[in-house]
C-alpha cells in the first residue's frame, strides 16, 4: 500500500548498516568536478549543506551530496541503491512532516546548484531548476511584466511547494501552483531520467502533481506564467488587534465563506505576549488592484478596534515583506525547533475559533517555555476547485478547502513533557476544528501535514489505489 508522504528511498529494515558507510569512497569517482561531499565532522557543515527550516523529528544524515549535473544525480540514485544507503533530496529544507524521522542513516542531496530561472515572455513560460525558490523568480518575472502564483515564505523552494499543492495569495486568480505547472525532467528511485508532461509520461505526471515527493527528484520543472495583475502592483493593510477582539475578527472572516474575491486574501497571525501574558492577533490582507476596491472589503476590519494599523500600495516583490507590519517571522531561519501540525476548513465556526484562541492563551500562560502561532491563511479556493479533481493526484477534497490552519509550535527540544503536552493539546485542537470543519472527513493540504493523519487524508481514498498501481 502506498503509505509514505516523502521520497526517503529503500526500506527502513537495512538501515542499521549504513552508518558504517563511507560515502566518499563509494561516490567521488562517479560524480563531475563541480560535486562536492560533505561530512557533518566537516568544519563548515552547516554552511555548506543546506539546512532545514525545523528539527523536530528530522531525518539524520551520514553525510551530504552536492550534484553539478544531472548524471550526478542519476549516479547518487544508483549507487545509494546499490549499497542500500537511503537518499533525500533537499532544496529549500521547508518540509515538516514526522515522517522524515524515518528517514536515517541518510545521504542528503542537497540540490541547490540546480538554481537557473529562464523566462520565455512571448511564450508565458518559465523554466527553473529544481532547487529555485520563491525569491529567485518573483523579481524576475515581475521585470517582465508577469507573474506565477507563490507561496508566502520567500526561501521555500518552488517545485517542493507545487508537488504538494502550492497555495498563495495569487491562487483565487490562477489557481495551485500545480495547476501551473507543464512538465518536469526527474531522476526515478532506479536512476532513470525522464521528461514527464501530458503528452509524455501522463500517468506520472498525474501523480507528481500532488504526491509528487514519493516518485523521484525533479531537476527541472517548467511552469504556465500570467501577465501582471494590476500592472504588478497590490494593496497590503495589516491590522493588530487585542484579544479582546479575536471573536469579532473570527465572525469578519466567516462573511467571507461565500463571497472572498479571488483578488483578494486574509491572513490571520495569533501569538502570545510575554510582556502582557496576553494573546494578539494581526490580519494582513492582499489585494491585486487597485486601492479604493481593496479598502472596500475591508471596512468591517477597520471598524474594530485595532491598537496599529497600516495600508500601502506595493510592488509583486514586496507583497512578502510588507505583511504582518513587515515581520518576516521564522520562516527562513533554520535549525529551529518546531512541532507543526495543519488542517484544513471549508467554513468558518466562530465558537470554536474563539474557544481555541482563549484555550491558546491558558497553555501559553501555563508553559512558559512554550512559543505557539496559529496562522490561517484564506485564498479564493474558486480557482483551483474549478480543476477537475481526478485531473491531478492532489488530494480529492483539497480544491475547496476555503481556509488552511497551520499551527507553529516552538520549544525547547530537550523538554519531553512539554513535547508530549504539546502534542495532546494540538489532536485536541484538531479534533475541535474538524468537527466544525464543514467538511466529513479530514482535509489538509499536503505542505502542512503533521504526519500522523495517514494516506486517505495525505493522498485521499479516490487517488490512493492509482498512486499504489504507479509505485509498484
Amino acid at each position: 500500500m502506498f503509505r509514505t508522504i516523502l521520497l526517503c528511498s529503500l526500506g527502513l529494515t537495512t538501515l542499521s548498516s549504513a552508518a558504517t558507510h563511507n560515502i566518499t569512497s563509494i561516490f567521488s569517482s562517479s560524480l563531475s568536478p563541480g560535486a562536492q561531499i560533505f561530512l557533518p565532522s566537516d568544519t563548515n557543515y552547516t554552511e555548506d549543506v543546506t539546512q532545514r527550516w525545523t528539527t523536530y523529528d528530522a531525518p539524520t544524515y551520514i553525510g551530504a551530496i552536492k550534484p553539478a549535473t544531472v548524471k550526478d544525480i542519476q549516479n547518487i540514485v544508483t549507487l545509494a541503491a546499490s549499497n542500500k544507503i537511503p537518499f533525500l533530496a533537499t532544496a529549500g529544507g521547508h518540509g515538516a512532516t514526522i515522517t522524515y524521522v524515518n528517514c536515517t542513516n541518510g545521504i542528503e542531496i542537497d540540490i541547490s546548484n540546480f538554481n537557473t530561472v529562464s523566462i520565455d515572455a512571448s511564450n508565458n513560460t518559465m523554466t527553473v531548476g529544481g532547487a529555485v525558490r520563491f525569491e529567485d523568480i518573483i523579481p524576475p518575472l515581475y521585470e517582465a511584466g508577469k507573474e506565477l502564483p507563490t507561496g508566502t515564505a520567500p526561501c521555500v523552494g518552488l517545485v517542493g511547494a507545487t508537488i504538494g499543492g502550492g497555495i498563495g495569495n495569487l491562487q483565487g486568480l490562477h489557481g495551485l501552483i500545480l495547476d501551473s505547472l507543464l512538465s518536469v525532467e526527474l531522476v526515478t528511485p532506479s536512476g532513470d531520467v525522464l521528461t514527464v508532461s501530458t503528452s509524455e509520461n501522463a500517468d506520472l505526471f498525474w501523480a507528481i502533481r500532488g504526491a509528487g515527493a514519493n516518485f523521484g527528484i525533479i531537476t527541472s520543472a517548467t511552469y504556465k506564467i500570467y501577465n501582471a495583475t494590476n500592472n504588478g502592483l497590490a494593496m497590503s493593510a495589516n491590522y493588530l488587534f487585542p484579544a479582546s477582539e479575536n471573536r469579532s475578527v473570527w465572525e469578519i472572516f466567516q462573511s467571507f465563506d461565500e463571497t472572498l474575491p479571488p483578488e483578494l486574501s486574509l491572513t490571520a497571525y495569533s501569538g502570545f505576549n510575554q510582556t502582557t501574558q496576553e494573546m494578539e492577533l494581526i490580519v494582513n490582507a492582499i489585494y491585486y488592484g487597485p486601492k479604493e476596491e481593496g479598502v472596500s472589503y475591508l471596512t468591517n476590519f477597520a471598524a474594530l478596534n485595532a491598537t496599529e494599523t497600516n495600508l500601502m500600495m506595493v510592488a509583486w516583490p514586496n507583497v512578502t515583506s510588507s505583511m504582518a507590519f513587515g515581520a518576516d517571522g521564522d520562516a527562513c531561519t533554520t535549525g529551529s525547533y518546531l512541532n507543526t501540525w495543519g488542517l484544513g476548513l471549508a467554513e468558518t465556526n466562530i465558537d470554536t475559533y474563539t474557544t481555541f484562541f482563549n484555550e491558546l492563551q491558558a497553555f501559553s500562560q501555563a508553559h512558559p517555555d512554550y512559543s505557539g502561532i496559529f496562522v490561517v491563511d484564506r485564498y479564493s479556493s474558486a480557482a483551483a476547485a474549478a480543476v477537475p479533481a481526478n485531473s491531478t493526484s492532489y488530494g480529492y477534497g483539497y480544491r475547496n478547502i476555503n481556509s488552511h490552519l497551520l499551527f507553529e509550535n516552538s520549544y525547547p527540544s530537550d523538554n519531553s513533557t512539554l513535547d508530549n503536552a504539546v502534542n495532546s493539546f494540538m489532536r485536541s485542537i484538531r479534533s475541535q476544528f474538524q468537527r466544525t470543519s464543514g467538511f466529513s472527513e479530514m482535509e489538509i493540504y499536503l505542505n502542512y501535514a503533521h504526519g500522523d493523519e495517514g494516506a486517505d487524508v495525505w493522498y485521499s481514498p479516490q487517488h490512493l489505489p492509482k498512486l499504489s498501481q504507479l509505485k509498484s
